[in-house]
């Protein structure tokens, strides 16, 4: 007969009397915390081939019960003893698999299989906007009709909330995105003696592309996110519940109010942003072509059609609608827990941006010959 008895009679112990291993005292986390490794290791070397005797164990947890478990194979050995108390632990553990990571078998056929479930997650998101902006449009009209119920509070404090507090951060970007526009461009003009095309150059692109684009990025990574985590929260702290619980539609009350601030605020914004960019151009212009301020905003209107700068306001209302929308609808999705919050808020940011910079392809497409030269 071989024993391990450690420190007393109460602690985890265990002896081997011919073919059968007898455990005994207290398995708990306890009195096994420092030496689960060896009592493990002990176990499933003096275990094997043998029967097992658990009549003596005076006390089993679950870690206990699954450092035996774990001894055993994870299946129960051929002979066993066991009070009928603990028993329920080792079932539970029958019951439970372990997790193993999943292998993933590299080919055309795995990034088929990849490929699919991404272009099928995009089409769900599509089909789930589609139904929203049907939703969004219902409610719009329906509020429209009764003028008490609709959300002009929610509508003035999320203007309030992302006009005014986004203005330091699109100064700056439009400052230095006027200063590089004009900084890049300066040495070519000025080696073919066309100083005076940089304000064609400047204007055109920033009152075309780069005042709407970098508004709504801004936007789109400030304010659009706030939305999804505001929404989102309100699902993990069921206050969604009680909204529909009282007859409230979440879509009028959250979301329509977000769309139609965003489409009024977001054209301000972009003006904003126009003329940082320009007022940097123009300070570079005077700095390194010799072109002054008086004769840089003399020629401007001259050099660039007034197109671009509607078009930059149309964008604008677009982009608005667009960031609302879509980070209304990841809001909306989030279910009672943490990860989805964070996962979801992750993907509206993820697809407001995406899906400005299509629509920004598309436009440009389509009035790649307009407002380009002076009528």
């Amino acid at each position: 007969m071989s024993s391990a008895s450690l420190e007393n009679s109460t602690t985890a112990s265990w002896r081997v009397e011919g073919d059968t291993l007898h455990l005994q005292g207290l398995w708990t986390l306890t009195q096994m915390s420092r030496r689960l490794a060896k009592i493990e290791h002990e176990l499933a070397r003096l275990g094997a081939g043998k029967s097992w005797n658990l009549d003596e164990i005076e006390k089993l947890d679950n870690l206990g019960a699954l450092l035996i478990w774990r001894s055993w194979g994870r299946r129960f050995p051929e002979h066993l003893q066991i009070r009928e108390q603990h028993r329920p632990l080792f079932e539970r553990l029958a019951q439970t698999q372990p997790l193993h990571p999943k292998h993933r078998v590299l080919g055309i056929f795995a990034l088929l299989d990849r490929l699919g479930a991404y272009i099928v997650s995009i089409l769900n998101d599509l089909w789930g906007l589609f139904l929203l902006w049907g939703n969004l449009l219902q409610e719009f009209f329906y509020a429209l009709g009764r003028p008490a119920h609709f959300p002009w509070k929610e509508i003035s404090a999320t203007i309030v909330k992302t006009g005014p507090d986004s203005l330091p951060i699109l100064s700056l970007i439009g400052f230095l995105i006027g200063i590089v526009i004009t900084y890049q461009s300066a040495p070519t003009l000025a080696s073919y003696g066309a100083n005076i095309y940089v304000i064609s150059i400047a204007g055109i692109s920033i009152l075309r592309e780069f005042g709407p684009m970098l508004a709504a990025i801004i936007i789109a990574g400030r304010s659009g996110s706030a939305f999804t985590a505001q929404i989102g929260a309100m699902r993990v702290t069921q206050e969604l519940d009680a909204l529909q619980t009282f007859g409230v539609s979440p879509v009028q009350r959250l979301v329509l109010p977000k769309v139609i601030a965003l489409a009024i605020v977001m054209p301000l914004l972009v003006i904003w942003t126009d003329l940082m960019g320009l007022f940097g151009a123009l300070l570079i212009s005077d700095f390194s072509l010799n072109i002054g301020p008086d004769f840089f905003l003399r020629e401007l209107p001259v050099m660039v059609p007034p197109f671009n700068f509607w078009l930059g306001i149309i964008k604008g209302v677009l982009y608005g609608i667009l960031i609302a929308w879509v980070s209304g609808y990841h809001g909306l999705r989030v279910k009672a827990d943490t990860n989805s919050l964070s996962r979801e808020t992750t993907n509206s940011v993820v697809l407001s941006i995406t899906l400005v910079i299509v629509i920004d392809a598309i436009l440009a497409v389509i009035f790649a010959n307009v407002g380009l030269t002076p009528s």
